[in-house]
């Protein structure tokens, strides 16, 4: 279950395929930044971290995460609009 990241960090407990859309999701952020000719941090490094398995974000990286879905959203496979979706539920949730 993903903990609430009011004040603190959140555990977002994402399934093999949420967790790929949000690979896909840093990918593209990152593709774009590079596109524009501009830094794509803080990208990179939150897709290290969730190749890595960690799944823990504190509040602006979570903010972050929701901007990169849903302009991932646009140009996604309908097989991932799900589970876009429902990452960004999990998210908003925890923010809440």
């Amino acid at each position: 279950m993903t903990t609430s990241a009011k004040d603190r960090p959140a555990t977002l407990d994402l399934s093999r395929e949420e967790s790929w859309v949000v690979h896909a999701a840093l990918l593209a952020a990152i593709e774009r930044a590079v596109d524009a000719d501009e830094e794509p941090t803080p990208a990179p490094s939150l897709l290290a971290r969730v190749e890595a398995g960690d799944e823990d974000f504190n509040s602006a990286e979570l903010d972050y995460l929701v901007g990169a879905l849903r302009a991932y959203r646009e140009q996604a496979p309908s097989r991932d609009q799900h589970h876009i979706s429902h990452v960004i539920d999990h998210i908003e949730a925890a923010q809440a």
